[in-house]
């Protein structure tokens, strides 16, 4: 650690915590059922940021309306 504050440290820790946790998963899961899992979990996102853009653009639009 060369970090001369706690602020400074404190992410250098978090950084090192996240690479040991995806060791772990590395070497606890196989990696073509971490792959799949993955696609999937990319796939639900993506269904879900589409879902969350509709919406978003019938609020948008309804204030637009609102305006005028």
């Amino acid at each position: 650690m060369t970090k001369k504050t706690i602020k400074h440290a404190s992410a250098d820790v978090g950084l090192i915590f996240c690479a040991y946790n995806l060791c772990r998963i590395f070497n606890l899961i196989d990696h073509n059922l971490l792959k799949q899992y993955l696609k999937v979990l990319a796939l639900y996102f993506g269904t879900l940021r589409a879902i969350f853009i509709a919406f978003y653009t019938l609020f948008y639009f309804e204030k637009a309306k609102e305006a005028f």
